[in-house]
This record gives structure tokens, C-alpha cells and sequence, in this order.
């Protein structure tokens, strides 16, 4: 990979990672203060939140692709500003959608409380504000991730989600397990150390400080590009939440908190593919057609290589640390559905390069087209593993559309990662790991012996698969040693 290449998804592995390690603080103190109703309850109004996030109608992303490729910062500033104002409009639209229907919405879809009820309904005018600052953020974000301003990205993203995650902790301590007060502090939290800071960033890197009307050619280009991209976004959220969706609606919300937990966890193994891919777009927007292909295969065989160890020694904890993490009568419910979750997460990881590949060279209509045929299958099989199985089958019903959307995908994109030799033998590691995680015995010492050598073997076999990461590693050694000698000697 370029250095440049490097270094940008150096920045979005660290603005992805430091989040975690506030969450891994923060998730407990909710549980123990909002209680496990009350944070499935709270997992479902972010997800339901986070849907109508579709207002964006994809504007977000087709101004960052438009950004990578204009040098012009007249034409920039004419995209920005149209941006602005129109999904500002598309997200008051959703603010009122969102409103109006919001009450009927929780009480027919999701089992919760009567309290609990009450008090997201007494959210809903902070709710409906959220939208438009969702859809106007994606445009900020759009500026910034267009013109590869990943540091700064990052940095203002980290920010952001520590007072997303301290501030509605610190509410709830204060006031207790009211869901108004804390949904209300998290949507002004999100406006004022979220949205504000990364406008006023955008503004500055376009030098765009004076408000121009929107241009109605800019908007029907952001729209053509961006269509097709909502199409697919809308699917993906669908996809996405709605196993959380029938589950608190067939079995409860803290069906939703012990799938929701180990989910969490993870999804944390898509950090690097997200990173890479995230530094890739302006890249692949950018280049020619035979360039984009090339980066991305020889991308793709990286990742399979640094993420099967990584996803083998995310099976591998993931149960022992939701035990210790919140609890082994915790553990024990969320734990078998987390290591379904975990292999989907590979999957997904691998899908972001075709998805990315075909959004970068305009074609955002192949993946949607194909995730559209993804939904009725999807939901039959989804609806009957939760009906039968129940928590497992939320599980199984994302693995199966991971693995679908992998078939559709790659096949869209025309990249022959079926007859690529490291991706069968990243599934062979996939599943030997799996098959130790499901014989789990906490107090077994075999077990964390097998588990460890299983995770050391994997990284030896990566060494012996890729003589370009092996010679990477070697020189970090060396440079690090030798830094180290140099220190010995003075």
C-alpha cells in the first residue's frame, strides 16, 4: 500500500478504536443504571433513529465522491451549499414522518413497559430534531472525507462519540432510568460536540463561509448519484436492525440487549476493512477503472490475511470477556448468539470492497439492485429462525444475509474472491476457531491452551502466505530493536 494509503487508514483504525475503550467503560454503568430492559429499549430507538438517517437520500456520500474529484473551489463550494439546504429540507421532511408516526410506531411494533413507553414518546420532539442534524452532518462529513482529511475526521469523530457516551451516563446517574433525559441529551450532545464542530471544520477547509443558494444542475447530479446510493443505504439498515427489530417485537427487549451486546463486541472486527476501505474511496473515485480494480483485489488479499487472525481471536475472547465484561449471567445469554455474530463480521468485513468498489466508479445501482433482492429472502428466513430458535435466530438470520449479500456483491463487481486460494484458507480458520469457541468451558485450562496456540498459528501460517507482511513485520522489528540498541548504548 502507498504510504499515504497507510498512514489515512492508520488515522481512521485509531478514530474507530478509541471509542471502544469508552464503550467498554460506559456499557456496564447503563447496564447497572438503565438495567437490561432499558438499554434493549434504548438499542432500538438508536437503531429506529438511525433509519430514518435515509433522509440523507445518499447526498452524503455523493459529495464526498464529487469532493475527491473537483479541484475547483468555486464548483465545491456550489456543491456544499446545495448539499446543505437540501438534505436540510430532507431531513425536516423526516423530522415530521418521524413525529407524527413515532408514538404509533413504538407502541404496535416493540414490547416494552408502559413506562418505558411513556417516556420515549416524551422523547420524540428530541428524536424528530435529530434527523435533520443526521442528514446535514453527512455532508460535513462529506467535505472532510472527500478532500482526505482523515486526521481531522478522526479527531473530531472521537470527540464526538465520548460525549455521546459520557454525558447521557452521567444524565441517567443524575436522574435516573428516564429515557426522555437521556435521548434528549444524547441528540443535543450529538448537535453540539458532533454536528456544530465538524460544519464549522467543513467551512473552513472550503473556504465556503458565505451561504449560496442551492444549483438545481448540482442537485439532480448529487441526486443521480445518490439515488441509488439510498436505495442501497435503505436496504442496509433494514438488513442491518431489523433482527434487533422482530426480536423486540416477538421476544422482548432484553432479547435485544443480549444480542445487542455481543454485536457490539463484535463489530468491532470491521474496524480494518472500514478503515482501509474509507482511506481507499477517494482513491478509487479518483483513478481509472483498471487501477480501482487492481488496488482493490490486491487490498482484498491483505485484509484476508491481517483480518482472519484478528477474527479467529475475536471468537476465540469473545465469550470469557462478555463474561468478565458484564457478567457471566450475562455471558451465558448473549454469548452462543455472539459467535454467530462474530464469523458474519469476517463476511462483512470482506463485503465493504466490492460495495466500496462499485460506489466509487458510479455504479451504486448494481448494489442496490442486488440488495433489494436480498429482503425477501432475508425476512423469511429471519422471521422463521426467531420464531423457532429464537435469540439464535436472530444470529443465523444475519448470517445468512451476510453470506448472500457476499455471493451478490462480489459477483456485481465483477472480483473473483470464490477462486482466490487465501479466502478458502481464511474459512478453514474461521471454522476450526468456531468449532473451539462452541465447546467453551470457563474454568477448562485445555481450552485456553488450544485457543491460544490456535491464534498463534494462524498468525505463523499469515507469515508464511505473505512474504510482503512477513518483510513489513521484519523491518518494524529491526527498526524498533535497533532504536531500542541506540538507546542502550547512550
Amino acid at each position: 500500500m502507498a504510504a499515504s494509503l497507510k498512514l489515512y487508514t492508520l488515522y481512521n483504525l485509531m478514530g474507530s478504536l478509541l471509542p471502544i475503550v469508552v464503550s467498554l467503560v460506559t456499557v456496564p454503568l447503563y447496564l447497572r443504571l438503565i438495567g437490561v430492559d432499558g438499554y434493549g429499549v434504548l438499542a432500538i430507538v438508536w437503531l429506529f433513529l438511525g433509519y430514518f438517517g435515509v433522509f440523507d437520500l445518499g447526498l452524503g456520500m455523493a459529495s464526498a465522491n464529487q469532493f475527491s474529484k473537483l479541484s475547483n473551489h468555486k464548483e465545491m463550494a456550489s456543491v456544499f451549499w446545495t448539499g446543505v439546504w437540501t438534505n436540510l429540507v430532507l431531513g425536516i421532511i423526516g423530522a415530521g414522518v418521524l413525529f407524527f408516526l413515532g408514538d404509533y410506531l413504538f407502541e404496535h411494533l416493540f414490547k416494552m413497559s408502559n413506562e418505558m413507553h411513556a417516556s420515549v414518546v416524551g422523547a420524540l420532539p428530541w428524536l424528530a430534531l435529530a434527523v435533520p442534524v443526521i442528514t446535514v452532518s453527512g455532508i460535513f462529513s462529506g467535505v472532510i472525507d472527500g478532500r482526505q482529511k482523515f486526521l481531522m475526521l478522526n479527531a473530531l469523530g472521537v470527540a464526538s462519540t465520548f460525549f455521546l457516551q459520557v454525558l447521557p451516563l452521567l444524565t441517567a446517574y443524575l436522574h435516573g432510568p428516564n429515557l426522555t433525559w437521556i435521548i434528549a441529551v444524547t441528540v443535543l450532545s450529538r448537535l453540539l460536540f458532533g454536528a456544530l464542530p465538524m460544519g464549522v471544520v467543513a467551512i473552513r477547509i472550503l473556504g465556503a463561509v458565505k451561504p449560496e443558494l442551492p444549483q438545481w444542475h448540482w442537485v439532480k447530479k448529487l441526486l443521480g448519484y445518490g439515488g441509488w446510493t439510498t436505495i442501497s443505504s435503505m436496504v442496509v439498515p433494514i438488513t442491518g436492525a431489523m433482527d434487533k427489530f422482530m426480536l423486540g417485537s416477538m421476544v422482548g427487549p432484553a432479547a435485544v440487549t443480549f444480542f445487542a451486546l455481543p454485536e457490539r463486541l463484535a463489530r468491532q472486527g470491521a474496524i480494518v476493512p472500514g478503515a482501509v476501505t474509507r482511506a481507499l474511496f477517494p482513491k478509487l473515485s479518483a483513478g481509472n477503472e483498471y487501477d480501482a480494480r487492481e488496488i482493490t483485489l490486491h487490498s482484498l488479499d491483505l485484509l484476508l490475511l491481517i483480518q482472519t487472525p484478528l477474527i479467529c481471536a475475536l471468537i476465540l475472547v469473545l465469550q470469557p470477556f462478555l463474561g468478565i465484561w458484564v457478567g457471566w449471567s450475562v455471558a451465558e445469554k448473549a454469548g452462543p448468539v455472539g459467535l454467530i455474530i462474530a464469523a458474519t463480521i469476517w463476511i462483512v468485513g470482506l463485503n465493504y470492497f466490492p460495495s466500496m468498489l462499485l460506489q466509487a466508479r458510479g455504479r451504486p445501482d448494481i448494489a442496490a439492485k442486488l440488495r433489494i433482492l436480498e429482503l425477501l429472502p432475508y425476512f423469511l428466513v429471519l422471521w422463521t429462525a426467531i420464531h423457532y430458535l429464537g435469540l439464535i435466530g436472530g444470529g443465523i438470520g444475519l448470517l445468512f444475509v451476510s453470506v448472500l449479500d457476499m455471493v451478490f456483491l462480489f459477483f456485481g463487481a465483477g472480483l473473483p474472491v470464490f477462486m482466490n486460494k487465501i479466502f478458502w484458507q481464511s474459512v478453514a480458520w474461521i471454522f476450526i476457531a468456531e468449532f473451539l469457541a462452541w465447546s467453551f468451558y470457563k474454568a477448562e485450562m485445555a481450552w485456553y491452551f488450544f485457543s491460544t496456540l490456535l491464534i498463534i498459528l494462524s498468525i505463523i501460517w499469515v507469515g508464511y502466505v505473505s512474504p510482503e507482511l512477513r518483510n513489513t513485520v521484519f523491518i518494524w522489528v529491526g527498526k524498533v530493536a535497533g532504536n531500542k540498541f541506540k538507546e542502550v548504548q547512550k
